[in-house]
């Protein structure tokens, strides 16, 4: 084989390689803020003696998703259009292994504050506190979106699995 040749098939062999670790990136990563969000939450879980939680990519999706319908319809609820709750949507999304599933939603104007505003507003909230110093959580995942006027969305969605 001609050594150009081989050296062409070597870098598109490698710019494919590169677009689907690209792609995956995308998908089933944590954002930077929602990683704050994480971190912030399991340190206030640290502070209390309970155990860290785990990253789970579907509750994450679940959360984004979420977050991004509040965000394109304009309204702050636990509650959709549809009548669902976290319970209904973790199984529309086929999302298994859980017992118990809960929800944390915040919302503000934009600010480059937001993993420590949302983490305030939660801990000085009784039943949102209670969701994140609840010990029989294992897991979570944390969704933000944008609204097209700026407003934030986060969801964090909890399960006991």
């Amino acid at each position: 084989m001609d050594r150009n040749v081989g050296l062409s098939i070597a870098f598109v062999l490698f710019l494919v390689a590169a677009g689907a670790v690209g792609v995956q990136a995308q998908h089933g990563t944590q954002d930077s803020k929602e990683s704050q969000v994480f971190s912030l939450i399991n340190r206030e879980r640290s502070h209390s003696g309970l155990p860290q939680l785990a990253w789970d990519d579907s509750l994450a999706n679940l959360a984004r998703s979420y977050s991004q319908t509040m965000a394109r319809e304009g309204f702050f609820d636990h509650i959709d259009s549809h009548g669902d709750s976290v319970v209904e949507r973790a199984r529309h999304a086929r999302i298994r292994g859980w017992q118990k599933i809960g929800e944390n939603l915040f919302e503000c104007e934009p600010t480059n504050e937001l993993p420590s505003l949302a983490i305030r507003g939660w801990m000085h909230s009784p039943s949102h506190r209670e969701n994140i110093l609840d010990p029989e959580w294992r897991a979570t995942g944390i969704g933000i979106a944008f609204a097209s006027n700026g407003d934030i969305y986060v969801t964090e969605v909890f399960a006991d699995s």
